[in-house]
């Protein structure tokens, strides 16, 4: 802008300082939640996205097509045959193995490092997956015939600190069973947006992967299919009920959740809802921005005529007015990224994104959606703008002032509507995410959580429990205890190896687990009766009298090694552990309630997940629920500050007949009903018309999830509420504010 112009904008300013600061504000408070939102979005749908040619990317997974199967029917483990199935069917493709082992002590440098995790896979992965090679490659890792290893940047640093890993060794060791490794490749870790963690990989051997103390017959596949190759064809069944079928890896993170997986997952229906109510956020502000812009213009009326008197053009004029506005929307980005940085140290650990990383990197998607935001803010009061500098300079020089009363109301309406349907839509939204995000049935509706045992518990009141809980609380599926739990077995027999279990008579059903032979326990055995597990049977020469039967391993779903089991029947009620299995659903709850009753009975501490993943899953749920609370807080904010511009557009439209109120002696309350009135009106016909889209839109979203929250009627009281406080707050903020008012002026016709 040139000098007298900057002057004139500077002197605007001054005579309508707070109209120009909410509009600063009400444009930086959308761009920051807009930002935030693009932030998060650009992290969940780039989930994968890192790999070269990323559609050509597949798992493979297994589906149950027995017609009488209950409960989650796919799966991420494969089996040896089917992989060999597979290979034969894409002879073209590259197929490889990716089996995760968690649970193991690794030793590196002299240092120990426990509960480690690391996947074992065939020579080919890297051409499956991309890696940067940092150090070394993938050469040697295929042509050595002597054990070796490839890891990530991050998991160098851990275990060897600065200097260079290539050639130093690695041992796993799990129950005393040690293999080393040789580092021959560093590789640039993969992103956080990567549906598992692939940081240490060891090439897939099935004697080396027995020695472990793992399963070599089970694995995840993946493939990087050829263009030939009929990349969405089924697979030919491996038996009567299952089929082979394969999945995008672009698709997992928003797929379904899978059997025997390690996979991260988020939503997409409820990112596309997130997106939705930050986009009506971005409306409502623009709506504030063109609604404050009607009020400032016509005190501009005599500075318009002067310069069109002067000799500028329409084209000129307009020209200034963009240039004022490109003003205000890039000191309102400003504050909106000074904002998102400052509050980057609370946010980023509630969202799983590092929003100063991603704010401050130059990311395409991130600043085109800014730039478009940017455009809009501008263009939008463009309209109104047009209609001033086309005015004659007599008619801007009239003491009747151009207005927008049509307009006006139209943008009232509007502002009231989208503020109760956001702030409705933010806190059922909310409600949703925190009660179920499940939309589609067999998808792992229920888990096991765990719970210390009070002590001495008998097994009658095991039993009373087992009875009575379920019937009293229908979310509580079934109750077992037992002494130790699978993947966390730590106590051995006296005087040997095997590791000691004692459990109630339910336990295997519990577990959803499989007799190998023999049978299992009965409520009548004697505390010898045992069961051995698969691996135990292997390393026991002669079983017994007392071994009734063989059950399959414990370990193996959970990808943790395996150990060598003796089960028996808990005598006196000799358990350290209640286990739960409880619906999905209202989940957070479920356990509040068995902590509350357990307390009750004696045992102290919180109750746990068996399946780590889920936990995953809930807090990736408290992550949507955290931005959805941030959003509920923006929406009404922004209500305050559009209902505060309708206010002060209402008094500016309305003062001469403020005036004549106030000089005939009406009072403060007089003229807050004044004012209130005409708000309350705008509010009423914006509920008339947007009361049942805001009804029929949540109604139609809820029927969607399969258990849904329901739609009250008490849900849009509190906004309407809190609508209705803030307007009888701001009217007599500003009918309190007429007392120190120029009233001949305003009679004058004066600005």
């Amino acid at each position: 802008m040139t000098r007298l112009q900057s002057r004139l904008f500077l002197r605007t300013l001054s005579r309508n300082n707070d109209v120009y600061v909410l509009k600063v504000v009400t444009l930086a408070i959308a761009f920051a939640t807009g930002i935030l939102v693009t932030l998060f979005s650009i992290h969940e749908f780039g989930f994968d996205r890192h790999h070269k040619d990323p559609d050509a990317l597949f798992r493979v997974l297994t589906r149950n097509t027995n017609k009488d199967h209950t409960g989650n029917r796919l799966s991420a483990f494969i089996s040896s045959h089917s992989f060999r199935t597979i290979q034969r069917k894409q002879v073209k493709s590259a197929i490889a193995r990716v089996k995760a082992l968690h649970g193991l002590k690794v030793l590196a440098s002299g240092r120990t490092f426990d509960n480690q995790h690391i996947h074992v896979t065939d020579t080919n992965i890297d051409n499956v997956f991309s890696f940067e090679v940092e150090e070394g490659g993938f050469r040697k890792f295929k042509e050595t015939g002597s054990p070796v290893a490839v890891i990530s940047r991050n998991r160098a640093a851990q275990y060897f600190g600065d200097r260079s890993p290539m050639g130093d060794t690695i041992r796993l060791t799990t129950y005393g069973d040690t293999v080393s490794f040789v580092v021959v490749g560093v590789y640039k870790d993969f992103p956080d947006n990567s549906h598992e963690d692939f940081e240490f990989f060891i090439k897939y051997d099935s004697e080396t992967i027995t020695h472990l103390n793992f399963d070599p017959e089970q694995s995840n596949v993946y493939a990087r299919v050829s263009e030939e190759a009929s990349t969405y064809s089924m697979v030919e069944a491996s038996d009567d009920h299952t089929e082979l079928f394969f999945q995008p890896v672009t698709k997992i993170y928003f797929g379904p959740r899978v059997m025997f997986e390690e996979s991260r997952h988020g939503d997409l229906y409820s990112m596309w809802i997130l997106i939705g109510i930050v986009s009506l956020i971005f409306l409502l502000a623009v709506c504030s921005f063109v609604n404050l812009t009607t009020i400032t213009l016509p005190y501009r009326s005599k500075e318009i005529a002067v310069k069109k008197l002067a000799g500028s053009t329409q084209r000129q004029l307009l020209m200034q007015f963009i240039q004022e506005l490109f003003t205000l929307a890039g000191a309102s980005i400003l504050l909106a990224m000074i904002l998102l940085l400052v509050v980057s140290e609370y946010v980023s650990p509630r969202l799983g994104v590092d929003v100063f990383r991603i704010t401050t990197a130059i990311h395409p998607a991130l600043w085109g959606i800014v730039l478009l935001m940017f455009v809009v803010v501008i263009m939008s009061p463009t309209l109104i703008v047009v209609r001033f500098i086309r005015a004659t300079p007599t008619r801007l020089l009239s003491t009747d002032t151009i207005n927008f009363p049509k307009f006006k109301r139209t943008i009232a309406i509007v502002q009231f509507g989208v503020s109760v349907f956001l702030i409705v839509s933010s806190s059922v939204v909310r409600r949703q995410i925190d009660y179920s995000l499940l939309k589609e049935p067999g998808q792992n509706n229920d888990q096991i959580v765990y719970i210390a045992c009070p002590v001495n518990i008998s097994d009658s009141a095991i039993y009373r429990i087992r009875g009575g809980w379920p019937g009293t609380n229908p979310k509580i599926l079934d109750v077992i205890a037992a002494s130790q739990l699978p993947g966390q077995l730590k106590s051995k027999s006296s005087g040997n190896d095997f590791f000691a279990l004692q459990v109630d008579y339910n336990f295997m059903d519990f577990f959803n687990l499989k007799m190998l032979g023999g049978r299992w326990f009965k409520p009548t055995d004697d505390d010898s009766a045992t069961v051995l597990n698969q691996m135990a049977q292997k390393k026991i020469k002669n079983a017994g009298d007392h071994v009734i039967g063989t059950i399959e391993n414990l370990n193996g779903p959970l990808n943790k090694p395996e150990q060598s089991v003796k089960i028996r029947l808990a005598p006196n009620g000799n358990y350290n552990w209640l286990c739960f299995r409880v619906l999905e659903v209202d989940i957070r709850t479920t356990i509040q309630w068995i902590e509350r009753r357990m307390a009750a009975k004696g045992s102290h501490g919180r109750a746990y997940f068996l399946n780590p993943h889920f936990e995953s899953w809930l807090n990736y749920q408290d992550r949507l629920n955290a931005l959805s609370a941030l959003l509920t807080i923006v929406s009404a904010i922004l209500a305050v500050c559009a209902i505060y511009g309708l206010s002060v557009s209402l008094v500016r439209d309305n003062l001469r007949t403020i005036a004549v109120h106030q000089l005939f002696g009406a009072r403060t309350t007089a003229i807050t009903r004044l004012l209130a009135f005409e708000l309350f009106r705008y509010m009423l016909t914006a509920l008339l018309f947007f009361g049942p889209i805001t009804y029929l839109f949540l109604n139609e979203l809820l029927r969607s999830f399969v258990y849904a929250t329901k739609f009250a009627w008490t849900d849009p009281l509190y906004p309407i509420g809190y609508c209705v406080a803030v307007i009888l707050g701001l009217c007599f903020l500003q009918a309190y504010n007429m007392n120190r008012c120029d009233f001949v002026a305003a009679l004058k016709g004066r600005s």
